[in-house]
């Protein structure tokens, strides 16, 4: 008998930048809220074996058949989930966006993870936006283990892949300001590597630098922004990794993205 349980069905908050393993390939870890305010980790996503009409972006509400990560994960929030079941069925409101997501922040970080909690949307204080350029030997380092990635995705499908073939030059993060303690953290939120790349074809390298720096350094955090925070699957690695960075309005009154 299938131990798949009913569909669960979530507005989707994070997509994390893809890796590729050997037991799945190619994957994205995904997490939203449901309805009632609760986290769901889904994983392993494949993205790139989706149909067009089944990938979706944040905000959009997908349903999926999942079952227990456990014993591999145990983190409450985390499901393996049925990617062949997954159905794209609406999306959030841009009006709605706003008060959805600030009705899920809270505001410790070890209060959540003392709750056995270990995903959170936080607001964090005094954000500085940080691009990094990484050292020859970080690059080549990176690039070797893309190419490894590359590679692997014909076992699973093909020459089928969402990965750029080149990884960007950067690293960016966040340093700010947590429970009156500073923080640095990496952002693995696909969406900034994606840009990087976007961009740098529109605008060329440094124009790219510029404009990001405009948008998340600036702009997001002037206009109000919340990080999704998610703990490591490894509980001795004990931290938190900052998997989403998202545009949250500080009240109401303010003007819809």
């Amino acid at each position: 008998m299938s131990d798949w349980q009913e569909p669960v069905e979530v507005c989707v908050i994070v997509k994390a930048a893809p890796e590729t393993g050997q037991t799945h390939g190619e994957t994205v870890c995904v997490a939203g809220i449901d309805m009632y305010g609760n986290w769901h980790r889904l994983y392993p996503m494949p993205f790139k074996l989706l149909r067009s009409d089944q990938r979706f972006n944040r905000w959009d509400i997908i349903s999926t058949r999942w079952r227990s990560a456990a014993p591999k994960d145990m983190r409450p929030e985390s499901k393996r989930v049925d990617h062949e079941s997954l159905e794209k069925t609406g999306v959030l409101k841009k009006s709605e966006r706003h008060e959805f997501a600030r009705r899920a922040i809270v505001d410790s970080l070890s209060r959540e993870k003392a709750k056995g909690r270990s995903f959170a949307l936080i607001r964090p204080e005094n954000p500085e936006f940080i691009i990094r350029p990484l050292s020859d030997a970080e690059r080549t380092k990176n690039q070797r283990r893309r190419d490894i990635l590359l590679n692997q995705t014909d076992m699973f499908s093909g020459d089928s892949t969402v990965l750029t073939p080149n990884v960007a030059p950067y690293s960016f993060h966040y340093r700010f300001v947590h429970e009156g303690v500073t923080l640095t953290h990496t952002c693995i939120d696909w969406e900034t590597e994606r840009t990087f790349f976007k961009w740098r074809d529109q605008y060329g390298e440094e124009g790219t630098l510029q404009k990001m720096r405009d948008k998340w350094g600036q702009d997001m955090p002037a206009r109000g922004i919340a990080f999704a925070m998610g703990t490591h699957r490894v509980a001795k690695f004990n931290k938190w990794l900052l998997s989403g960075v998202i545009r949250v309005d500080r009240s109401a009154q303010q003007s819809l993205i």
